[in-house]
């Protein structure tokens, strides 16, 4: 059996602000620093055999705090990094909905300028998978990402369209847990809080 928890990093100035974050480097509020604590804390008694993570800092340093409850390295993966919004990064959130409308195209087909639709970030969720399930039988695996990859790498896990993974609502430094037992992925829990407050 192969478990995945699944980890979305501490709170940044951007998603206190509700800017969109996509690629760029944004790092951790205080409060995230918490967050990211308070998560380690409580998976501390936790089985954990490899931690995997975006390079985008806000997701190591969410990874850094769980890896020192547990002695094992962090394992840096680019490809589990945020959505690329390209132009749109920096900008309010509404700025998106506004883009959209604008482009009349489907969420799942919509290419920010400069950037990448989430279709495509399904499809790097897809390859990722694929590598867990050929490289990690039996293991526990924490990996630290960021909201939309994870979600589309749940539309994966439940086989849920691009359009209702956007719905699922993950805090900042929640945990999802999925495990692969007979050729098929199980919701064992999304959205987890070690926090007792989201900002």
């Amino acid at each position: 059996m192969i478990r995945l928890i699944l980890v979305r990093h501490g709170q940044t100035k951007a998603n206190l602000n509700h800017f969109l974050q996509g690629q760029s480097d944004g790092a951790l509020t205080k409060i995230g620093i918490q967050q990211a604590e308070n998560l380690a804390h409580h998976l501390k008694g936790i089985k954990i055999d490899r931690i995997l993570s975006s390079d985008m800092r806000r997701a190591k340093n969410t990874a850094d705090a769980i890896a020192k409850y547990h002695g094992i390295p962090i394992e840096v993966k680019r490809i589990i990094r945020e959505w690329n919004c390209g132009k749109l990064d920096g900008l309010p959130a509404e700025e998106l909905f506004k883009a959209l409308a604008k482009s009349e195209q489907p969420l799942p087909d919509f290419r920010p300028e400069e950037g990448e639709t989430l279709r495509e970030v399904q499809k790097r969720a897809m390859k990722f998978l694929q590598e867990i399930e050929n490289d990690f039988a039996d293991l526990n695996v924490v990996v630290c990402s960021h909201g939309d990859f994870l979600r589309m790498l749940i539309s994966i896990l439940t086989q849920t369209s691009i359009e209702e993974a956007n719905d699922i609502h993950l805090n900042n430094a929640s945990y999802s847990i999925f495990e692969r037992g007979d050729q098929q992925w199980n919701t064992i829990a999304i959205n987890n809080d070690a926090n007792e407050r989201d900002d």
